[in-house]
């Protein structure tokens, strides 16, 4: 799979600061890199597979996320030889975010909502 080019490399960076990197994911480009890691993984989830399950793959996911390492959307491998794009369930990608799976408002409430206590 061909590496990201430069021109597509600055769009990326560009929807990336837009905060507009979903779109990124209709690429054509994409698309390819995608499927080709579907095709490598045989359509099973790589963390199930190495853990003596199956599970069907629904998602490639960047080891090395997008918004930390665009040079790399597009790249089957990084510098080092390691996958980049590797196929997940859904499941096992929900591992992967542990940050998705809080609740938005826990984060940011900080004082109780009423000062009325039960000592």
């Amino acid at each position: 799979m061909p590496d990201i080019t430069k021109t597509r490399l600055a769009e990326l960076r560009k929807l990336i600061k837009d905060g507009r990197e979903n779109l990124f994911y209709e690429w054509p480009e994409w698309q390819k890199a995608r499927a080709y890691a579907l095709y490598l993984d045989r359509g099973e989830c790589a963390r199930c597979r190495s853990r003596g399950r199956y599970a069907k793959a629904e998602i490639v996911h960047h080891v090395q996320h997008l918004k930390d390492r665009p040079d790399l959307a597009l790249s089957i491998y990084d510098e080092d030889g390691n996958r980049q794009l590797v196929s997940l369930c859904r499941a096992c990608h929900e591992l992967e975010h542990p940050e998705r799976l809080r609740p938005a408002w826990t984060a940011k409430q900080t004082d109780p909502l009423t000062k009325e206590r039960w000592d």
